[in-house]
């Protein structure tokens, strides 16, 4: 494979992707979408969510080679070296992207942000359900980050970052359910691994039916409007508890949690589009 494509597959595009709709959905409900500051907000997004991806495809090239084996490092098709210069490239461009930010977006990417993002491999993804959430707050944070970044206070940004941080947690707790061969491999307590699937499962219903109940307190309080409602229900409701109550149960192994990563993959795209329409 040529490098050039090796050292973009390794940055996860798709991820980055979402993240800079994330940012443009913040920047659009905050009215900051022409703001000077906009495309310095979304360099930084984008550099650490890069950047970290490199620092986690890194400290777990172990374990992918039996989770992942077709990743970028795990596969051999770069190499560490080139990897972690790529990695020290995009922080430092980052980092020094966010002294053109409000001074209050400034301090959310480098005293919160950043070092969630560095520690989570070593330290928090150990952690079981507490790696989930920091990882899954990572998403929440760029509401938050780029509110702070444009506007130079934070206050409208609050909900989305609830929804975007419970649907990601979701999310990764179903992804520790298929990768627990490969961190049986490291030796990673996550919650999958230490508590078993059936507890996972009844985690996962449970975190379901309080996002679905808490996104819903918006709207039953007139905050936003019925465009929000119904996208909520038809986008990230009903495809998160079919998920997790049809497609899951007790007796769910490897396979079915695979098929309900998919399925949380699209509604978190769809809980993107549920907070846009906040707007109307």
């Amino acid at each position: 494979m040529n490098p050039l494509f090796a050292g973009i597959q390794i940055l996860r595009p798709l991820n980055m992707i979402l993240s800079l709709f994330a940012v443009f959905i913040a920047a659009w409900l905050v009215n900051g979408i022409t703001s000077s500051l906009l495309p310095y907000t979304a360099l930084v997004v984008l550099c650490f969510a890069g950047a970290s991806n490199i620092l986690n495809d890194v400290l777990d090239i172990h374990i992918d080679e039996v989770n992942r084996p077709d990743r970028v490092l795990s596969s051999g098709r770069l190499k560490v070296r080139d990897a972690l210069i790529i990695m020290s490239v995009l922080y430092a461009l980052g980092i020094m992207a966010t002294s053109y930010l409000h001074p209050l977006g400034r301090q959310i990417a480098l005293i919160l942000v950043l070092p969630l993002l560095v520690l989570y491999t070593p330290l928090f993804k150990r952690l079981p359900f507490i790696g989930n959430l920091v990882v899954g707050s990572i998403l929440g944070l760029v509401f938050i980050f780029t509110e702070g970044a444009i506007t130079g206070h934070v206050d409208k940004m609050w909900i989305p970052f609830c929804l975007g941080t419970t649907l990601s947690t979701i999310r990764e707790l179903v992804k520790d359910a298929v990768d627990m061969d490969g961190d049986a491999v490291g030796d990673l307590q996550t919650f999958p691994r230490k508590f078993g699937l059936v507890a996972t499962l009844w985690l996962l219903r449970i975190l379901t039916i309080c996002l679905c109940l808490g996104a819903s307190i918006p709207w039953f309080e007139n905050w936003y409007g019925n465009y929000y409602f119904i996208l909520l229900i038809g986008a990230v409701a009903l495809p998160s508890l079919y998920a997790v109550f049809i497609l899951l149960h007790e007796s769910s192994g490897s396979n079915d949690y695979a098929i309900t990563a998919k399925v949380f993959k699209a509604t978190t795209i769809g809980g993107m589009m549920v907070i846009l329409s906040s707007a109307f």
